[in-house]
Formats: structure tokens, C-alpha cells, sequence
């Protein structure tokens, strides 16, 4: 069995102590797991054999392959970003891999399984952006001809994970506003749930498009918001993190247990959904 991780550990080890390691909430029992046992970053976020593709009976790696060697380059972009407050010496290939690192992520993670798995025809498909054409003819494939391909195909929901996010990129070229890293002042606890990337409108699932806010460290986050203020209070960070926290399917790590309970009990009190806080934030953050 081969641990795949779904959030790449380099990824995670921002978001560690000073040992390396954090302590584990599990959303369904709501509890701290073993009692706030401290874990490394390999022992969770994972699925077993999660990117092992089905090969005519013989199980290939190629697509963990393609993700480690991406995670190589995105991990020299956080290592950037995370050595300095300010002035991170992007260029434009970074900003295009920090961009492209979010929107793979959101496909990865088990939160979009749902979409996924339920995406077995042309129109399925087209509507997530992703057009299937006929290689031999170059001509839009028959649906029928599709749907038999994926009774076919034993990994056609792993690829699919894979292809969606490489063929709809394209859409951030209509994406006019850029994309920022914000330091912010103070020390924030560190706090990362298995659904990082946060988008204004996630029904939708179009993370090249959408308004979009990706922690990348305790006191690091990337924004990519249309009409974004130039000012904004910086306890915003706590309602993000707070975020993180709702938004989790299974897992959430964090270095400190009263800050998570906090910020579960603040968002006891203040709100009544998660779309009424995801709102609250992307207001806060949006210039009228």
C-alpha cells in the first residue's frame, strides 16, 4: 500500500510546530484525535493507493509520478514566499505555478469527489470546462463512444482529477484581476484543513475564475479577488482560518487546541452557515 497524499506534505509542513508536527481535529467526531497527540505531516492527508492507475491489470504510479514532480517546483515557489515578509521575488512563472497549484489542489482533495465521481458523460464534462475529442478524427467524440470508455476504464475518476484541472486552466486568462501574496502582521496559530483553497462561489467548482483565497503558511495567504481593497483589517485572517476549520471534510491539523475550539466557537456565535461566513469574508475583502 502506498500513502498518496491529496495535501503534499511539503505543503503541510508550513503549517507544523517547531518539531514539525501537529496535533489532529476530526471533523466527524469532533475531537482532537488521541487526545492531541502530536502527528507528522506523512501520517495524514493521504489515501491509500490514491493515484495508482489500473493499467490492464498491472497498477502504474505514473500519475503520483506527474504530481511529485510538479510539487518539486511548487515547493521552490513556497520556500520563497515563506523566507521573507515582503518583496518575494516572483516572477512570472511562479505566479502562473502558484495559481496552477490551487487549482490542482482543489481537484485533489476529497471535497470534490462528489463532482467527480458523479461526472460520467460528455456533458458532465463539458460543463466542468473539459472538452473530449476523438483522435483520430479531431472531432468531438460520440457520447455513446464515451460512456463505453469509462464503463471501460477502471481509473477514469483518477485521471479525470488530473485532466480536469490541466484543460481548464485556460479559463484564468479571463481572470483580469491578479493575484497576490499577503504577509500578515502577528502570529497566527497554525491551522490547515483538508480543503485549503477557499473560493467565493464553490458550487460553481471554477478555481481559475472564481475569487479565490489559498493559505500558504500561518501568516501567508494568497488572494486572487476582483476589485480586492488595498486596505483590509487584518483579523480577517481569523475568520480564513476559521474557514479552513468549517470547510474540512475529515481533518483539520493545528498547533494550538484553544485557537481551534475558538474559532469553533465563534462561529458558533456569529454565524449561521458557511456561506454566511465564506460571504462575510469576500465582502470584507471586496471594495465596493
Amino acid at each position: 500500500m502506498a500513502k498518496h497524499h491529496y495535501l503534499p506534505q511539503f505543503y503541510l509542513k508550513a503549517f507544523t510546530n517547531a518539531q514539525g508536527q501537529f496535533m489532529i481535529w476530526t471533523v466527524r467526531q469532533s475531537a482532537f484525535k488521541k487526545n492531541g497527540q502530536y502527528f507528522s505531516p506523512a501520517s495524514h492527508f493521504f489515501l491509500p493507493d490514491n493515484n495508482t492507475i489500473n493499467n490492464d491489470g498491472v497498477p502504474e504510479d505514473y500519475l503520483e509520478e506527474l504530481y511529485s514532480g510538479m510539487e518539486s517546483r511548487y515547493a521552490r515557489i513556497l520556500d520563497k514566499i515563506k523566507a521573507v515578509d515582503q518583496g518575494f521575488g516572483l516572477d512570472q512563472q511562479d505566479a502562473v505555478l502558484l495559481n496552477y497549484f490551487a487549482g490542482e489542489l482543489f481537484w485533489r482533495v476529497p471535497s470534490q469527489r462528489d463532482v467527480i465521481n458523479a461526472t460520467t458523460d460528455i456533458h458532465q464534462l463539458n460543463q466542468l470546462g473539459v472538452a473530449v475529442i476523438d483522435k483520430k478524427t479531431m472531432r468531438p467524440l460520440d457520447p455513446e463512444k464515451f460512456a463505453d470508455a469509462v464503463r471501460a476504464d477502471p481509473s477514469y475518476f483518477q485521471r479525470l482529477r488530473n485532466v480536469i484541472p490541466a484543460t481548464t486552466y485556460w479559463n484564468l486568462l479571463d481572470c483580469k484581476w491578479t493575484a497576490t501574496v499577503k504577509t500578515f502582521p502577528g502570529t497566527f496559530p497554525s491551522i490547515c484543513g483538508d480543503n485549503p483553497v477557499i473560493l467565493r462561489h464553490p458550487e460553481n467548482t471554477e478555481p481559475f475564475l472564481d475569487d479565490m483565497i489559498f493559505p500558504l503558511a500561518p501568516n501567508k495567504v494568497l488572494f486572487r479577488i476582483r476589485n480586492m481593497k488595498e486596505v483590509f483589517a487584518p483579523n480577517i485572517k481569523f475568520y480564513i482560518d476559521m474557514l479552513q476549520l468549517m470547510q474540512a471534510r475529515e481533518y483539520v491539523c493545528c498547533v494550538d487546541k484553544e485557537y481551534l475550539l475558538w474559532l469553533k466557537e465563534a462561529y458558533r456565535q456569529s454565524f449561521n452557515t458557511i456561506d454566511e461566513l465564506r460571504s462575510f469574508i469576500f465582502e470584507s475583502l471586496t471594495s465596493n
